[in-house]
Order: structure tokens, then sequence, then C-alpha cells
């Protein structure tokens, strides 16, 4: 579900467990250089690196196309640690090779970061300069470690998502707000048209099965038009959009014209219900120092306007 590295960072201490993981992991393979890296919209982004004291050319913030990368190599599905000992030997890399030759690494460990239910996060990574060996002991641990790491995030994210849809939740609203308070943007507060009658009609499963389609809709729409945000269940059928960076009104009707066509479409047995979305929208700057429970009210007050005014349609404060 995580679709935006910043998530990450924005996580209790993520920052300072990132060192630890790697200081951990350097303590089991002292000789190599280390790395974490998390997988997001087919990149890998390399996170947190251990000190360099070989010439590796690997930066924290610097992020690859997946296809290019060796991570992408590894079995996530079971999860198997990825090992090459001399990529200058490896044919299977060689349409790869000259990017990796460029990094000046010859010996990679991969070790897979995934949590539970399957969701990958990506990688920990231990590579030298040359060729190089990495028994099966140190293996074992470093895998240990990213085991460690993983719990972790776990415990972030079931105290930052909605447990029914996954959409991030109130708290971790909050803390978004906050961290982009010195951009523009725009909140959208949406609910849902009809929602109670589904409920009252065909009972809490369906309507539990339909937040659960609506929050994915959403989010496909954020990425289909590579909308800088996030999307939160504040709870019912009430979701928020925090819209960051500064956007015209045009763009900014353009945005909630694309939400409420994707959520006014169904084709199964809630069609007869006419369900659809309702959206208040309030701008803001960064000059306004408005806090985020006074935009949300605002943003409120336009959505009432909006179902008032017929629903199915959007409002600004």
């Amino acid at each position: 579900m995580i679709t935006n590295i910043k998530e990450y960072l924005l996580y209790n201490n993520f920052n300072e467990l990132a060192v630890d993981i790697l200081t951990l992991a350097k303590e089991i393979l002292p000789d190599s250089f280390l790395f974490l890296s998390a997988i997001v919209n087919n990149e890998q982004h390399i996170l947190k690196t251990s000190p360099n004291t070989e010439h590796i050319n690997i930066r924290e913030g610097i992020a690859l196309p997946l296809k290019v990368a060796i991570c992408s190599r590894i079995d996530f599905t079971k999860g198997i640690p990825l090992v090459y000992e001399d990529i200058s030997k490896e044919s299977s890399l060689d349409d790869i090779k000259g990017i990796y030759s460029n990094t000046n690494v010859n010996a990679y460990l991969g070790v897979p970061v995934i949590l539970r239910d399957g969701e990958v996060f990506g990688t920990l990574c231990a590579v030298h300069e040359k060729a190089a060996q990495f028994n099966e002991k140190s293996i074992k641990l470093i895998e240990k470690i990213a085991k460690m790491f993983s719990y972790y995030l776990e415990l972030e994210q079931l105290a930052y998502r909605d447990h029914l849809t996954g959409s991030y939740n109130r708290h971790f609203l909050e803390r978004y707000f906050n961290e982009f308070a010195h951009e523009d943007g725009a909140i959208f507060f949406l609910d849902l048209d009809c929602f109670k009658e589904i409920n009252d009609s065909l009972g809490h499963d369906t309507g539990d099965l339909i937040l659960k389609e609506v929050a994915l809709r959403m989010e496909a729409v954020m990425r289909q038009r590579n909308i800088n945000g996030a999307v939160f269940r504040l709870g019912g059928d009430e979701f928020i959009i925090n819209l960051v960076g500064k956007l015209s009104v045009q763009e900014i009707e353009e945005i909630a014209e694309a939400f409420i066509e994707r959520l006014s479409s169904w084709d199964f047995q809630i069609k007869e219900f006419n369900l659809s979305v309702s959206i208040g929208i309030v701008q803001y700057t960064n000059t306004m120092k408005l806090t985020l429970n006074k935009l949300l009210k605002k943003a409120d007050n336009a959505l009432y306007r909006a179902k008032t005014s017929g629903k199915s349609t959007y409002c600004f404060f």
C-alpha cells in the first residue's frame, strides 16, 4: 500500500533505527559497505548507508529504476537472500553490468525486508568493491536483523493506517500536514453520497467492502495522475486528501472531477443506489499559518454546501 517514500521518513525514530540496523549489520560484516533501501513505485531508493571506506558509488537519496537494480533479481515471494560473490563473472547480469561497474560494486548480498502480510519494504544490502565471500552464518544473522526491522515497520503501519481500508488515519494526517506546512496545498474533504442507504439495506459487511474499494480507487487516481499528496480516512465514509504543492484552481478542479468520476461508476449490486461522492475543498498557502483543524472546518463547510447543492459535486470554501 505504501506508494510514497515520504511515509517511511515520517515514522517515529526511523532515521535513528535505520542507523542502528546498519551498525548491527556492520558488526557482522565489518569489511562490507552496507545500505538500506526501499522499493517504491518500481524504483529502489537508497535510504541510509554505512560509512563508506571503499570507493562504492552509492549515496543516500539516490533512486534507481528497479529493472536495472540487482535487487530486482531477489525472489521476494520466497524471501530468499541473493548472493553474488563476483559480479564480473555473472553472465545473468550482463544487461546491468555497465551500471554496476559505475558504482564499483563487484560483490553483493541482498537480504529482502518483507512484512508478514507479504508487503515488500526493500532490502538490507552488503557490497564490496572487489570479489568477496559471504559465509552462511553471516547471512543468517543479517536475515535476523532484517526481520527485526520489518517488525518495527509493521508496528508503525498499525499506528498510522486505518485498519479497514489501509488508508492513512487521522493521526498520520496531522503528522503529514505538519511536515509539509511550509508548502502551499489544498485539503479535500470527501463524503460518500447514499452510503448510509447501502449500509442499511445490504449490511455492514457490504459497506466495509465498498469502503475498501473506495480507498483503492482513490489511491489509483492519485497514482494515475501523479498527484503529490496522500489519502486519509477520518472514519465512517469520510476521507481527506491533502494535496501538497502550488496548484491552480483549474488543476484542483480537474483532480476533483477525476475523483467524482471514479467514485460514481459502479456496475455491480450497488448500482441502483447511485453511490457517488461530494467534496469540499479549501486551498491554503504557507503564509496563512492555518492549523489543520481550521482547514478541516473550512473544508467541512464547503462539503456541506456541495451536499446541499445536489451531491456528486464539489465546492470551494
